[in-house]
């Protein structure tokens, strides 16, 4: 495929022209904690502010960073998300092909990635909370590293991570089981074990050493008496479903579409359902259901991909068609440069996308079932 890369950097370009960016001088963006939280950090850079919260205080890596850049605080992260944003794609592109997708399919991916409310719009329009984007692009580099055998690097990624956000140690069940059940290879399951050690010693450092909420002479391992959870109410609450379908809504449904194909994906590949059982598990400890199930994505697209493949899902005009439903499906009540009145449009237009691409696709496998007979 010609121009491939130039292709991915001009959509990636617009996309971010399009999401705009987040106002904090407006309510109520200018009293979310995290922003609050990330501008001390960042402000206090190369010192460490004492006084933010949980959690927030520990996630330290991009504030940092941010905080270095000689140009104000606000101006620091965008440049950095804007980075990011254009780095991501390629990043992810590389994982579609490492993993056996063709350079078309691959694009496509991309263009369904990019036009994904949370999948990207989000991290790019919330240019504060950087460590979305940087932990994406750790998932994909570890995942490709994984397929590569490269466990130093694996060792690496999850080292730095946990400097970004704790999150990424997530990642861990699944390359487990991927050594030990898959691989079989104990010398690489015993290596991979011991690859987990840095990672761990820096989590249990920074949250020992890190002083949050004031809390000055406090005992070392102070952070983690304080740890709990409390978001267990979500397990039964409607709105909690329909915020994961909503992730990556329109394109929740297509793998129940080709259930058989969806079947035999997991059970080749059971090392990613453990991946998506872990992030989805994690979205009923924390708020933000959203954000905490689009770290699955990477395995989504891949399946998409292999589907998209199998079914030859490659006509410009069914390809254009599920796009620019994905692309309808953007606006947002609250979120980017152009927003909907209110939160019940948003609900319809998400409602009515997710159904026109997943009876698009039924339809389109229907058809597809009647030529090969």
């Amino acid at each position: 495929m010609k121009n491939v890369y130039l292709l991915i950097f001009l959509a990636t370009s617009l996309m971010i022209l399009y999401y705009g960016r987040i106002d904090i001088s407006q309510a109520p963006f200018s009293d979310i904690p995290d922003i609050q939280n990330y501008r001390l950090m960042a402000q206090a850079s190369p010192g460490l502010d004492e006084t933010v919260s949980r959690n927030f205080g520990y996630r330290i890596l991009t504030p940092y960073i941010a905080g270095l850049i000689p140009f104000d605080i606000d101006t620091n992260f965008y440049i950095l998300t804007i980075i990011l944003s254009l780095i991501i794609p390629f990043v992810f592109f590389h994982f579609l092909k490492i993993y056996g997708l063709k350079d078309e399919t691959s694009f496509y991916l991309i263009l369904l990635f990019l036009a994904g409310r949370y999948s990207f719009g989000f991290p790019v329009w919330d240019f504060y909370d950087i460590h979305d984007l940087l932990t994406h692009i750790l998932i994909l580099l570890f995942l490709i590293s994984m397929k590569k055998n490269n466990l130093i690097l694996m060792a690496l990624i999850l080292f730095i991570g946990v400097f970004n956000r704790e999150t990424i140690l997530f990642l861990v069940p699944s390359a487990l089981y991927y050594y030990v059940f898959i691989l079989k290879d104990k010398k690489k399951s015993f290596s991979f074990i011991l690859s987990i050690v840095p990672a761990l010693i820096g989590l249990i450092t920074v949250r020992s050493l890190i002083i949050t909420e004031s809390a000055v002479e406090k005992d070392i391992f102070y952070s983690f008496s304080k740890l709990h959870f409390d978001e267990s109410n979500k397990l039964f609450s409607p709105a909690t479903y329909y915020r994961i379908i909503n992730t990556f809504i329109p394109l929740t449904l297509i793998p129940f579409v080709f259930w058989e194909t969806t079947k035999k994906f997991f059970k080749d590949n059971i090392h990613f359902l453990i991946l998506i059982l872990t992030y989805y598990s994690s979205c009923f400890l924390a708020g933000d259901t959203e954000r905490l199930i689009v770290p699955m994505f990477p395995v989504l697209f891949l399946l998409l991909g292999i589907i998209f493949e199998k079914f030859e899902f490659n006509g410009f005009k069914n390809r254009m068609v599920v796009l620019m439903l994905v692309i309808a499906s953007i606006p947002h009540h609250i979120y980017f440069r152009f927003q909907l009145p209110s939160r019940d449009w948003k609900v319809v237009i998400s409602l009515l996308t997710l159904a026109a691409v997943t009876f698009y696709f039924i339809k389109f496998k229907r058809g597809n079932q009647k030529c090969s007979r």
